[in-house]
């Protein structure tokens, strides 16, 4: 007589391994804002109420964590700088990115575009919204 017996396959994850949600949140909140700090200034100081304004969105956390990387491949630059717009109403953000570069100002303005475009296509996922602006020094 042969017994059939059901061959199971059981994967033990170890406790210390085990997601805990919370922990991993935190830490996630304090690399954000420690490269916003490093990457960029903030002329209203107001560098915590933006990064917790940009985790809200994934997409727009991707673009921040790019944006020094996707510059420097496509103009040279000075400064970045990170606020919310001041002519909107105070209940509708709008995080305005402000690209300081020492080219003339012709040129700047090509970039711009070519810059807004590209991020577009890039990140289209973002929910946040945003305007770029590129300023000579």
């Amino acid at each position: 007589m042969q017994r059939n017996y059901s061959q199971r396959l059981e994967m033990q994850i170890p406790q210390e391994n085990a997601y805990t949600g919370q922990e991993i949140m935190s830490k996630k909140n304090f690399t954000i804002e420690k490269f916003l700090k490093k990457h960029f200034k903030f002329p209203s100081r107001n560098s915590d109420e933006i990064s917790q304004f940009i985790i809200i969105d994934k997409e727009m956390e991707k673009l921040i964590r790019d944006l020094p990387e996707v510059l420097s491949k496509e103009l040279p630059y000075c400064k970045l700088t990170l606020d919310f717009m001041k002519e909107t109403d105070p209940n509708e953000k709008i995080l305005e990115i402000v690209i300081y570069s020492d080219l003339e100002s012709k040129r700047l303005l090509q970039k711009e575009d070519l810059l807004c475009d590209m991020l577009i296509d890039r990140y289209p996922k973002t929910t946040i919204e945003y305007i770029i602006l590129v300023e000579t020094l």
